[in-house]
């Protein structure tokens, strides 16, 4: 039917029912009815590529934040045993802010490709095609990624909780030496005493 169409009918039923037109009109119709076509048909989603990145970020993240729990919680302990070792201090107890989950750099493979396609068809059109890919995996050691760098989160905060912190030298020391543990002001750390001092 398509092709009578495009080719002009003496069927005059048939010619009555379809607009008349040209034959460079019928063809673009075509054409753009195919065009149509061929966009519904093809695929929009993304590349399983894509989605394996993702679920990589997701369970790195995951273990960022366990380990982060567990560097406040050590760090704390840490801190603990310090402070608690000043003259005077006492029982000590520590809660640390963190401003971030801390940033770990992982090794990539990175493969470039790059093909140059040149054709040239029978009425003496040429024609260049360029394709690029580019292709970013994680670089793994022993079964896991290769990390290249491992940043710890930032303290911006220090609560210290101190028996002997009703004496305000006791206070200062304590101050002072948290500060200077861990590479931030003064005015981070805040220092109280303890229930029942």
């Amino acid at each position: 039917m398509i092709e009578e169409w495009i080719r002009g009918s003496d069927d005059k039923e048939k010619t009555e029912k379809l607009p008349n037109m040209g034959k460079k009109s019928k063809y673009l119709l075509v054409l753009i009815i195919s065009l149509g076509i061929l966009a519904l048909i093809w695929p929009m989603g993304k590349t399983p590529e894509e989605e394996t990145t993702k679920i990589i970020d997701s369970t790195n993240i995951k273990q960022s934040s366990v380990e982060t729990g567990n560097v406040k919680n050590e760090l704390s302990r840490e801190l603990e045993a310090i402070l608690s070792q000043i003259n005077g201090a006492g029982i000590v107890n520590v809660s640390l802010n963190l401003s971030s989950e801390g940033v770990k750099t992982y090794a990539t493979n990175k493969r470039d490709e790059r093909r140059e396609t040149y054709e040239t068809d029978n009425t003496g059109g040429d024609r260049k095609i360029i394709e690029e890919n580019q292709t970013r995996d994680l670089a793994v050691s022993t079964g896991e990624a290769l990390l290249l760098e491992k940043k710890s989160p930032e303290v911006v905060g220090v609560l210290v909780v101190a028996e002997g912190a009703r004496s305000s030298v006791i206070k200062e020391k304590l101050t002072d030496v948290t500060s200077t543990l861990l590479n931030i002001s003064p005015h981070q750390v805040r220092v109280v005493p303890r229930k029942g001092d």
